[in-house]
């Protein structure tokens, strides 16, 4: 099949011409492009801030980069949206489908400038959800949640008459009623070969904590440093290393530091900045004992908790989102309740305390992390949209 995709995500060419993106969604559509005759990327150019993350050269011969114009502000995007979807006007006409990742601020009217052509949605999060943890002035968020309800609607409204995928059983169970072509996935950055197997962690001292992704309030990033402090006042030798950056204008790393100082364990918290997927980042993972992820609202899935059951370690993770729904019932997670540092502190406690409990939560995670491989993922995916587009070949 010959297909389209957008996200709002650039692409950048860099001076050996190679096409460039961040690590999650580069392996996503190399492993896409697998499934296709032709994969035609309508992306954005970066702004300059953007390029350092765009760590991963697109290898696959047939993926065609299609610049839809500059990574602009969304109102800039949103006003001029029939300039940025013109391009796939130009040649939808060469196209069996387009699959849009979502949400996103120009899904909606790349949905109209497909007009006849197939259109397929992943939906990955939810706007609306995600304005609760923003840090803006009242005026603002609440402008900015309107949008997002707009948006959202909007999306809603294409989803009912297209191929839908969603990794999230919280909004697969929002929409199942509505939308006729629905199918829950999941989405993740593990192939085959990224497995580093161990019976066990939490050998030597100190006990080394992870959290790897973008910095985020909303993660919880701030009550793991509490919960560390808890843990430090009562004996424990811990280090939590931060892997990650942190969206411009967020001041929420300078937030990190200053509270971990305050609390007197500055040298205990490492803040180590972004790390391109492969094996610079997967090496964090290999020397840490405990994935601790603490999100506090919106959440879809983090495929971070994937890549880290697949490097043997043991997760703690709050119950929000679907993480509870995807996990609970397979024993391969400590889940605590959000928003409270003292129950993440003795779960963590609990984990370097009980080694049967570890290797039972490592040996179930790399078993449930094998499930979930880009590999197998996306040739999922590639099932269900050409077993819907026969119809419409036919």
């Amino acid at each position: 099949m010959h297909l389209g995709f957008h996200y709002h995500i650039p692409i950048y060419h860099d001076d050996l011409d190679r096409p460039r993106v961040p690590g999650y969604l580069g392996r996503f559509l190399d492993e896409l492009a697998l499934h296709c005759k032709t994969l035609v990327c309508f992306a954005h150019s970066p702004r300059p801030d953007e390029i350092t993350r765009m760590d991963y050269v697109l290898s696959a011969a047939n993926i065609e980069c299609v610049d839809i114009g500059p990574h602009v502000s969304i109102p800039q995007r949103i006003i001029g949206a029939r300039r940025f979807t013109q391009p796939l006007r130009n040649q939808r006409h060469q196209l069996d489908a387009i699959l849009i990742r979502g949400p996103s601020p120009l899904l909606p009217a790349m949905a109209r400038a497909a007009g006849d052509l197939p259109t397929a949605l992943l939906l990955v999060g939810d706007y609306v959800a995600a304005t609760d943890d923003l840090r803006q002035p009242r005026w603002r968020k609440e402008a900015i949640r309107l949008w997002s309800r707009w948006n959202q609607w909007q999306e809603r409204q294409i989803a009912h008459h297209a191929l839908t995928f969603v990794n999230s059983r919280k909004l697969y169970e929002q929409l199942r009623s509505t939308v006729p072509n629905l199918v829950e996935t999941r989405t993740t950055t593990l192939t085959a070969s990224d497995f580093f197997e161990r019976e066990d962690t939490c050998i030597a001292r100190p006990i080394r904590l992870l959290y790897t992704g973008r910095l985020d309030r909303g993660k919880g990033l701030l009550l793991i440093v509490q919960a560390v402090s808890e843990l430090v006042a009562q004996g424990d030798d811990i280090v939590f290393d931060l892997v990650g950056w942190a969206e411009k204008g967020d001041d929420v790393e300078a937030e990190i530091r200053q509270l971990a100082d305050r609390l007197g364990i500055g040298g205990r918290v490492l803040l180590h900045g972004f790390k391109p997927v492969g094996p610079t980042l997967f090496a964090h993972y290999r020397q840490a004992d405990i994935y601790v992820i603490a999100s506090t609202g919106s959440e879809g899935f983090p495929r971070t908790i994937w890549e880290a059951m697949a490097h043997s370690l043991p997760v703690v993770a709050t119950r929000v989102g679907s993480i509870p729904l995807y996990l609970e019932d397979r024993e391969n997670v400590m889940l605590v309740q959000p928003g409270a540092s003292g129950s993440l502190a003795l779960a963590i406690r609990k984990l370097v305390a009980e080694p049967d409990l570890r290797r039972r939560l490592i040996a179930s995670g790399i078993k449930t992390a094998r499930e979930n491989t880009v590999e197998r993922r996306v040739e999922e995916m590639a099932h269900s949209l050409q077993d819907w587009l026969r119809p419409c070949q036919n």
